[in-house]
C-alpha cells in the first residue's frame, strides 16, 4: 500500500472533527459503538461496508462520500473534504 494515501479511517476522523462531534456522538450518529469507530479511526480494524453505507446517506454526511472512497470532490454536486467546511 502506498504510503501517501491516508486510510479510510484517518479520514472518517478527519470528517468527524471537521463536523464538530465527539467520538461518542459521531458513533451514534451512524448506529456503532464508541469502540468501533476508534478502532476504525486508529486502523485496528476494517472499516465496514454497512457503516460506509450508512455515512453516504446520512443528511449531514453524505457529502463527504466522494472524498472518502476516491480522494475526489465535486462542488458543483456538494461533494466535499472536510477541508471545505471552513470555506462555508
Amino acid at each position: 500500500m502506498n504510503s501517501n494515501i491516508v486510510t479510510v479511517g484517518k479520514k472518517i476522523r478527519q470528517i468527524r472533527e471537521a463536523v464538530g462531534l465527539s467520538r461518542p456522538k459521531f458513533a451514534d450518529l451512524l448506529g456503532v459503538p464508541p469502540t468501533t469507530l476508534k478502532n476504525y479511526e486508529l486502523g485496528y480494524r476494517e472499516v465496514g461496508g454497512a457503516f460506509l453505507v450508512a455515512l453516504a446517506h446520512h443528511p449531514e454526511l453524505h457529502k463527504f462520500t466522494l472524498w472518502l472512497l476516491a480522494d475526489k470532490k465535486v462542488s458543483d454536486i456538494g461533494q466535499i473534504g472536510p477541508d471545505d467546511l471552513a470555506s462555508d
